[in-house]
């Protein structure tokens, strides 16, 4: 980590993505609010229906200095998987470090683990994974995978040899005065399958970036308030209190801004 870079700066140099949209329909995405609302590059709808960008799949990947994050603007699907190796084998081939970071899918984590086995130096898996209860997932991540087969991922990645860690970013539970609600017990279940790191972030930018879109008053209620609230100061100072001794943890720029203070 460097100190004063922030979003995926602090893990990668350098992005490469393939794909505009993404079907996991994350509300609180990033790359969706940029393209969707900010650019207006596409619609909602479209978002939710991704293109390949043929161009980008093509072209030569040579060696460049620093890690290199794939992808940062959508995720490794089974739709993609084949592009997505393609893109892969060209990064490492070149003799660059790469970052896979994904909310995993475990048929392509199985295929990835196969296909790159000769280039664990070079290629680490870090895997998303905010919460343990699917109900809180499935809200804000509606059609990613759940977390039984998130961490089957990560369990095959960590026995397959590969670096492993996670992005907790953003954590997504409401309950941290409950160890079995929080980061903390989060952490203390996928710990024994992580080599590197376990990144913990708020939901950044809220109230522009999470859509809101049909959202019913109950599930605002259970998952939306809720959320707001436990990212105070108090609750970040609680989670740091819990987990500040344990070497795995990294605090994303959003915590330490908290934390320095």
């Amino acid at each position: 980590m460097v100190k004063g870079r922030t979003g995926t700066r602090e893990w990668a140099r350098y992005n490469v993505n393939i794909q505009i949209g993404c079907k996991n329909g994350c509300r609180y995405c990033y790359a969706r609010y940029n393209a969707v609302k900010r650019f207006k590059n596409c619609t909602a709808e479209e978002w939710l229906e991704p293109v390949i960008i043929q161009s980008n799949v093509a072209m030569p990947y040579p060696k460049r200095q620093g890690v290199g994050m794939y992808p940062s603007r959508h995720d490794i699907t089974p739709r993609n998987l084949s592009d997505s190796v393609r893109v892969l084998h060209k990064l490492l081939d070149a003799g660059n470090e790469v970052l896979l970071v994904s909310k995993p899918h475990i048929d392509c984590i199985r295929q990835i683990c196969d296909a790159f086995r000769g280039y664990r130096k070079q290629l680490s898996l870090r895997f998303t994974i905010g919460s343990m209860d699917d109900r809180v997932l499935s809200f804000w991540e509606p059609n990613a995978p759940g977390f039984n087969e998130r961490t089957l991922c990560l369990e095959h990645a960590f026995e397959s040899g590969f670096q492993t860690s996670v992005s907790c970013e953003p954590f997504l539970d409401c309950v941290v005065d409950n160890i079995s609600g929080s980061p903390f017990g989060l952490f203390t279940v996928l710990k024994p399958y992580i080599k590197d790191s376990f990144w913990i972030g708020k939901l950044n930018q809220f109230d522009e970036r999470v859509d809101m879109t049909g959202v019913t008053s109950e599930q605002e209620e259970r998952f939306v308030k809720p959320l707001k609230a436990a990212q105070s100061d108090e609750m970040i100072y609680t989670i740091y209190r819990q987990l500040q001794d344990e070497p795995l943890i990294r605090w994303k720029d959003s915590f330490r801004e908290v934390i320095e203070k």
